[in-house]
């Protein structure tokens, strides 16, 4: 079986939730799945793995995606996230054996405006209708369009993450009063409600994520507050490599987003052995960690961290529910339902 994957932007990871996602299906099926990429970025050759071309249309694209597929002998293409939700819709005529993954539904998006998210809307309903293979991460979008497409059946995969080596230690948090969050700094992520509340409320956050370029006035804001701000404070990125080791220097993972699919980086705090500190919106409640607490992502009020206990629970939690052998289980069943 040989399953061509499209929508990371890199491979192996820089650090991002799709990306991550790809890398853990190829990771976990490599041993029964011959597996190509192409990626969207240019980048240093790996086996398997290609750069789309730059600048090219949306039909050029996917003309050079069905060539490459065909040139390749592809049996099935695995598209990633719904700007190809169209492609898709288009090649299933062509091709036919397409399965596509939702990691998040941009209509809820803030990142957006209306015309713009009932688009989106409406491609996804699209996509619900014409899209034979077309997964859901996140339980809660599931639901949501399955009672659109009541007469299509839905598919749900829970994205997987490895576990940390080990889980925290009490010697490794260097910062006994500061929670961490890391992610794209974009307004779906709630970031300056974020610095707002901890800044009001005196507690520490050391924030890690990619600036958003397409919102330059919003990551703007955020800096500009961060700057005044005497208690958050925005580190940078970090590498893939990297994550586990920064987290567990942490008291809680903080993440009080407005939108979801579902989201990578609270599963890998939470391998970590971290407590999670959570807005209250249901692609968080539906994940059903033990040791969270919730928060409303309007007027969040973030728990102190001497109120903080550690959060062992999680980690199990994640090993018996997200890990990649589930995920990629998963996937591998929906590949055989169409070959």
């Amino acid at each position: 079986m040989k399953v061509l994957q499209i929508g990371a932007k890199n491979f192996p990871p820089a650090h991002g939730g799709t990306e991550t996602v790809v890398y853990h299906i190829v990771q976990s099926l490599k041993d029964i799945v011959d597996f190509k990429i192409l990626v969207e970025w240019k980048q240093d050759l790996v086996e398997n793995v290609e750069s789309i071309p730059e600048n090219l249309s949306y039909l050029n694209k996917m003309y050079f995606i069905l060539k490459y597929a065909r040139k390749n002998e592809i049996d099935i293409i695995h598209f990633h996230n719904e700007k190809y939700i169209p492609m898709a819709i288009v090649l299933s005529v062509v091709f036919k054996r397409i399965v596509l993954t939702v990691h998040g539904v941009h209509f809820r998006s803030p990142k957006w405006n209306y015309f713009t998210r009932s688009v989106f809307w409406i491609v996804d309903v699209l996509g619900s209708f014409f899209v034979k293979r077309l997964v859901h991460c996140s339980e809660y979008d599931k639901k949501t369009f399955e009672k659109i497409t009541f007469f299509r059946q839905t598919y749900f995969v829970n994205n997987g993450t490895v576990l940390a080596k080990h889980p925290q230690k009490k010697e490794e948090i260097i910062h006994e009063d500061t929670y961490v969050f890391l992610g794209r700094i974009t307004p779906a992520k709630n970031v300056i409600k974020l610095v707002q509340a901890a800044t009001k409320q005196k507690i520490r956050v050391d924030v890690f994520g990619r600036l958003d370029k397409e919102c330059k006035s919003y990551v703007d804001e955020f800096l500009s507050i961060v700057d005044k701000s005497e208690y958050v404070f925005y580190k940078g990125e970090i590498s893939h490599e990297d994550v586990f080791n920064k987290m567990k220097e942490y008291k809680a993972f903080l993440y009080i987003t407005i939108m979801e699919g579902l989201p990578l980086a609270v599963l890998e705090a939470a391998s970590c052995g971290l407590p999670l500190i959570l807005s209250e919106i249901p692609h968080h409640t539906y994940l059903k960690f033990p040791n969270v607490y919730y928060v409303d992502q309007n007027n969040p009020i973030l728990p102190s961290p001497e109120n903080i206990v550690g959060g062992i629970e999680n980690r199990t939690h994640v090993k018996e529910n997200f890990s990649i052998r589930q995920m990629g289980e998963n996937y591998f069943k929906i590949y055989n339902s169409i070959i």
